[in-house]
């Protein structure tokens, strides 16, 4: 089995069952995948042989193996989807797209590059001075139900996607859900809007009293 499928369909899973909080079925891969439910039966059988899966009836559960592999995988689409969208200004869609394709060939090293590069670690410290009395963090070391102010924002591009969702200094924010892949959830202007680990690194907020 090639490589490439084996991250498909573990991404595929891991995906379906942070989005519905219960292991995925074998219908529901198979409509991720946009595949046949016997392709993609035949293929689950094939990856709980290898140690990545197990199936409990239509139930399919990564094992410890499966989910590691599975988050190293979702990490690479998360930073290459962001260095697509934020750096170079392509669509959303478009840009999962790509990701997709490239996820499989990128190297480790090269990720880790473009994480810092995106949430420039090389040079701004995870925890900056205080402000007026108060410390001033990244949006990725806040707690689920922190309420903060953005303080600052950095990086290339200007984040364009999250000022037009109303994401800006001075805009009181609410952390909803910090996700396994270190994404985090935040609830702005009444609406909820899902941050990469790359950007939330380079959004310094201020805890509001």
């Amino acid at each position: 089995m090639l490589p490439s499928m084996v991250e498909d369909y573990l991404e595929a899973i891991l995906e379906i069952a942070e989005k519905s909080g219960r292991p995925p079925t074998v219908e529901e891969i198979a409509a991720a995948l946009k595949i046949g439910k016997e392709t993609a039966s035949s293929t689950i059988a094939a990856l709980a042989r290898e140690g990545y899966l197990e199936q409990v009836g239509d139930a399919v559960r990564l094992t410890e193996r499966g989910a590691a592999l599975a988050s190293k995988v979702a990490r690479k689409h998360t930073v290459l989807q962001c260095f697509l969208t934020e750096m170079l200004g392509i669509d959303t869609n478009s840009a999962s797209r790509e990701a997709c394709t490239l996820e499989h060939g990128i190297s480790d090293d090269t990720i880790e590059r473009l994480s810092s590069y995106m949430s420039g670690t090389a040079t701004m410290p995870g925890r900056m001075r205080r402000r007026r009395g108060q410390e001033t963090v990244t949006l990725l070391d806040c707690n689920e139900g922190d309420i903060a102010r953005v303080a600052l924002m950095r990086g290339p591009g200007g984040h364009r996607r999250l000022l037009d969702l109303g994401l800006f200094p001075g805009e009181i924010v609410e952390i909803r859900r910090k996700l396994p892949n270190n994404s985090v959830v935040v609830r702005v202007k009444g609406c909820d809007i899902a941050i990469s680990p790359e950007i939330a690194r380079s959004i310094f907020v201020e805890s509001c009293p």
